[in-house]
């Protein structure tokens, strides 16, 4: 995959079946579970109106700067990452995020969070199975300048 891509969500297409949750927890921690997923599908039923929380990897992130330790970093793609190792569970990542895209997971003591499946070749399996094109792969430009 190329540097300096972002996942675009178009809300309005979203129709609650989860797979991209299922599909993130699976490829990253080989299980399907809403838990493990590293982005979360929001709910407003009486509008029957949904959004998806997901690591924008802001030019400036804030969860990088809040981080005391370290432990959130650029990967060489341009990626925010959260090296397990170096973080001492503090939660100031998940406070500063300000898409609400930072997930701490009670059972395994860890913070989540989009990674864009780092390592797979063909890109974010989230994208790729998503059945109505809520989520998009784009150009960190398009974004910027609203293509």
């Amino acid at each position: 995959m190329t540097r300096n891509k972002r996942i675009h969500v178009d809300a309005r297409l979203c129709r609650d079946c989860q797979v991209c949750v299922l599909a993130c927890s699976l490829h990253h921690e080989g299980e399907c579970n809403l838990c493990l997923a590293r982005l979360v599908v929001t709910k407003d039923m009486a509008r029957y109106e949904f959004d998806i929380l997901i690591c924008q990897h802001c030019d400036s992130p804030d969860c990088i700067l809040a981080c005391p330790t370290d432990a959130m970093l650029l990967d060489d793609r341009g990626v925010v990452i959260i090296v397990d190792e170096e973080c001492i569970r503090c939660g100031a990542c998940l406070i500063s995020c300000p898409y609400d895209a930072i997930f701490y997971n009670e059972v395994q003591d860890r913070y989540l969070k989009c990674d864009l499946c780092a390592g797979r070749e063909e890109g974010p399996l989230c994208v790729a199975l998503c059945p109505v094109g809520v989520l998009t792969l784009v150009d960190v430009e398009a974004v910027r300048v609203g293509v």
